[in-house]
């Protein structure tokens, strides 16, 4: 049996498990507690720069591997400008923190959002973050999820173009090609 012939005969392999769903995490209460202000980069953040750390939790939430996170997006200016212009940069915690809510299926209410962005606004930032973090799955941190694929079946190699055919019987008397 030739080599070629061995490799077309054998089963293609199977893979060891199947791929996992990537879905984010909703339902339930907070997973984060208010008080946690761990790790420490995100305590710095809220605590000095609260705007740096909700530009970056509205960036994993649209990209959750963060790869095209900005350190300056809109949403820091927007939260950096009403600060310092109006000092109601809250407000704009606040909505932001109704939208994870919103979009993790977690119970509360608008009031309640707007008393723990008020009174706890650097707690609040930091357990807004750490609840992304939670919540969306990063794809690749997980087992793999490419299963084997089989290379292609080797072809046979093609034929060679037919030799040219002599022609004795030629007008001119000469040996010819037709």
């Amino acid at each position: 049996m030739s080599e070629q012939q061995q490799y077309q005969n054998q089963a293609p392999m199977q893979p060891m498990h199947q791929p996992m769903s990537v879905q984010p995490v909703t339902g339930g209460e907070w997973q984060n507690s208010l008080c946690n202000c761990s790790p420490c980069q995100s305590c710095v953040l809220g605590t000095f720069v609260p705007c740096l750390l909700i530009g970056k939790t509205a960036d994993r939430m649209r990209d959750p591997t963060m790869a095209t996170s900005d350190l300056l997006n809109s949403e820091c200016m927007i939260h950096g400008l009403l600060t310092w212009f109006t000092g109601c940069g809250w407000i704009y915690a606040m909505m932001k923190r109704t939208e994870i809510r919103d979009r993790f299926g977690i119970p509360g209410s608008a009031f309640g959002d707007c008393c723990t962005s008020y009174w706890c606004p650097c707690c609040a930032v930091i357990q807004q973050d750490n609840e992304v973090k939670s919540r969306l799955p990063v794809p690749g941190a997980g087992p793999i999820d490419n299963q084997y694929q089989a290379p292609p079946p080797m072809n046979d190699m093609p034929s060679p173009p037919p030799a040219p055919h002599y022609n004795n019987n030629t007008k001119e008397g000469g040996a010819g090609y037709q």
